[in-house]
């Protein structure tokens, strides 16, 4: 009789710890699921510089232009402000091995993306040419947004063009609007200008943009601020090795339907523009990874998977 009661008292413990790892398990797998913060509608706005300082933008560009294409997006990327160092272009990078200068650079990648992806309907804007009808155009895009037509704004580049205008837009409006960073330098930078004669300026930063309208009495503005693309102890980000990228020069994939001929090509021809002691660096692509997918530890393998497998209109 004690031989039985201890044998079920076993079997009792055994199903016991069978449950309690069941739910460890379940948890773990829940609380490591991923959200997109893209849910498929409303619109994404991305600003970034490129024209001045670093460089990453001539790669990121480009690349976050082939990653909203691959999911077909094309029509939801409702502007783009690229050259977004209002203050001056150029003095950083005044020329390069090819000739064009930063700011000749910035305009290749936006275009040029535009161009090859099919962002026929998004609004292009140089910043530093205009910085009024930049603040605007952004500004009429924060105004058009509902519950139902949310507003995403990606900010690679200084925080001045995304900040100036969110605050010209109706306070009612900046409910429906997220902004996303990941990069301290572009935090900080409009108020941390470089110590030299010409850079000499002040603007919004992400913490006086979050500090003036994500209140209540600010508009409710949702500011998200992500892991640095640049890479972390356990993940490259987008600033990785040049030969984590060498799938996209022979992948079967660029002669997907999904992309124009010679589309790919243009595109690694880009990347290369940006290598950093053996790095390809494209990290503020890593927010367009992130509202795709919610997964803020990035990495070239993800972009691959994504445009290997594109979604056909």
């Amino acid at each position: 009789m004690k031989k039985i009661f201890n044998q079920k008292k076993a079997d009792i413990m055994k199903f016991s710890i069978t449950v309690i790892l069941l739910i460890t398990v379940f948890n773990t797998i829940v609380s490591n699921a991923q959200t997109p913060l893209w849910q498929g509608k409303g619109r994404i706005a991305i600003s970034s510089d490129g024209n001045e300082h670093d460089h990453d933008d001539w790669a990121a560009t480009p690349l976050s232009l082939a990653l909203l294409s691959a999911y077909g997006l094309q029509d939801k990327l409702a502007i783009y402000t690229y050259s977004d160092h209002i203050w001056g272009s150029n003095q950083d990078h005044p020329t390069s091995n090819s000739g064009l200068t930063a700011y000749e650079h910035m305009r290749e990648s936006a275009l040029g993306g535009q161009k090859w992806f099919g962002f026929d309907n998004t609004k292009f804007i140089c910043a530093v040419d205009n910085a009024e009808v930049a603040y605007n155009a952004l500004r009429d895009e924060i105004n058009k947004s509902t519950a139902e037509n949310p507003l995403i704004i990606i900010a690679a580049g200084p925080m001045q063009v995304v900040g100036e205008a969110i605050s010209r837009a109706d306070i009612s409006k900046r409910q429906y609007v997220t902004l996303i960073s990941h990069s301290g330098w572009n935090d900080n930078h409009s108020d941390k200008p470089h110590d030299v004669f010409w850079d000499k300026h002040t603007g919004w930063t992400f913490k006086e943009i979050t500090n003036a309208f994500s209140s209540d009495a600010g508009g409710k503005l949702t500011a998200i601020k992500i892991m640095n693309q640049n890479g972390g102890d356990d993940y490259f980000g987008l600033k990785a090795p040049k030969e984590k990228f060498d799938w996209m020069k022979t992948s079967e994939a660029k002669f997907n339907k999904a992309y124009k001929d010679g589309a790919w090509d243009w595109l690694y021809s880009r990347l290369l523009t940006c290598i950093k002691g053996g790095d390809i660096d494209a990290s503020d692509a890593g927010m367009v990874l992130y509202i795709l997918t919610g997964i803020e530890k990035t990495d070239p393998k993800m972009v691959k998977d994504i445009m290997e497998n594109p979604i056909v209109k």
